[in-house]
């Protein structure tokens, strides 16, 4: 199991480490910090095509902006076209770059020249109106994803002010998202933050909301072009407890595991945060904070069903963002021999130990875990946990390092 390279994405203001260029050792539980950017304020959200070019959006003097970087060197930057931009994704085509706008309740494409540098705002979108909480959380639009359809030219924006996922279609030659009158609308108060697409079942599509804490999946059907709703699954609590009514599937409160709420207020629910799937799309991951301060596990069935699995402390508070770290996967790397920067090790305390050949810490066969690495924004850490593929179940390593307000997880 070779180290894994990642960046880290921050709140960290300009002047203070913002983009951290790092490498997990998840055999050995150590941190190794590579490289690290200063000049960019709030880098919350990272993307990249293929670990050269890096997107990156944060604040500065004329408001939001979008940035290209390669290596430590900015490239150039654009203005967000809106208010508080918080996500930012680039097409595996290396074409077009996306951000959603928070506060202003936007989203902007942008097309980029063949060297990675931003070309040009090419097209926007503003929404409006408000939603069903429209006294506090959805006063107006929130657009909080943006992504590039995996499988055709389609753009999706999630928008948790107005409960709606919209449906783009992605038109290369005019630069140009089109209406297709297939956007989604998700039940009232939901509020969708991130989605995913599964690498195992074509069609489906897969959607966090925050405010519910719940995981909608919808599959696409060629005949009607419109997106079907399949299930609708609590982020924290299995499927059966919720159906037999013990838990609040919809405030993530479940009374068996009280010991996971970090710290204990459950009152407040809990609100999801990010969505992540395995290389072979047969298990999906989900962050939550406030009332539970945990990653939960889910499998995927061929047809695409979600079963949940098991949950574990993230390690910190307000898991902001996860991601998963396997073998021949993205991160992947050699040997460290060459890697630039001051090479600083951030070990745990289990660093010293070394496990036996083929296993890991604990026992683990190396062959049958994946491991992921988590943004604790408000306790200043990332953490790393594993997941066992034979027990289905997620345990917390002791393996964290330092970062300030961490918010975005990218392997490279």
């Amino acid at each position: 199991m070779s180290p894994f390279r990642f960046y880290i994405g921050t709140h960290a203001p300009a002047g203070q480490p913002s983009i951290l260029h790092c490498s997990a050792d998840f055999r050995k539980e150590t941190f190794t910090t590579i490289s690290t950017l200063q000049e960019i304020s709030d880098p919350t959200y990272l993307s990249s095509s293929d670990g050269m070019i890096l997107y990156t959006l944060g604040k500065a003097s004329d408001g939001g902006r979008v940035f290209a970087l390669r290596g430590q060197a900015i490239l150039n930057s654009l203005p967000s076209g809106g208010r508080g931009p918080c996500h930012v994704c680039v097409d595996e085509h290396r074409e077009f770059l996306l951000c959603a706008n928070y506060v202003s309740g936007s989203v902007s494409l942008y097309d980029l020249n063949s060297d990675g540098s931003i070309h040009s705002l090419c097209d926007f979108r503003q929404y409006s109106g408000a939603g069903f909480d429209a006294k506090d959380r959805q006063k107006g639009p929130h657009a909080h994803y943006a992504a590039f359809h995996t499988e055709r030219d389609e753009v999706l924006v999630c928008d948790l002010g107005l409960d709606m996922v919209y449906v783009y279609e992605l038109d290369r030659a005019a630069r140009r998202l089109r209406d297709t009158g297939r956007s989604i609308r998700l039940p009232d108060g939901s509020g969708p933050r991130h989605l995913a697409f599964s690498p195992a079942q074509p069609g489906m599509l897969f959607v966090l909301t925050e405010m519910a804490n719940m995981i909608f999946t919808y599959r696409f059907d060629p005949d009607s072009c419109r997106y079907v709703r399949k299930q609708q699954i609590s982020a924290v609590c299995d499927e059966g407890s919720c159906n037999e009514g013990s838990c609040d599937g919809g405030a993530g409160v479940c009374p068996p595991d009280e010991a996971l709420m970090v710290p204990p207020t459950a009152d407040n629910g809990s609100i999801g945060c990010a969505i992540r799937f395995t290389q072979d799309g047969a298990y999906l991951f989900v962050s939550s904070r406030l009332g539970y301060q945990c990653i939960s596990a889910f499998s995927c069935s061929p047809e695409g069903r979600l079963r949940f699995c098991s949950r574990c402390l993230c390690g910190g508070i307000t898991p902001r963002d996860l991601n998963v770290f396997e073998d021949n996967g993205p991160g992947t790397e050699g040997p460290m021999e060459d890697a630039r920067g001051d090479g600083r090790s951030s070990d745990g305390p289990l660093s010293d130990r070394q496990p036996s050949d083929g296993l890991l810490s604990g026992g683990h066969s190396a062959e049958s875990c994946v491991h992921l690495l988590v943004a604790n924004q408000d306790s200043d850490l990332v953490t790393a946990l594993r997941f066992d593929r034979r027990t289905e179940k997620l345990s917390l390593l002791h393996m964290k390092m330092q970062a300030v307000k961490p918010t975005c997880i990218l392997p490279v």
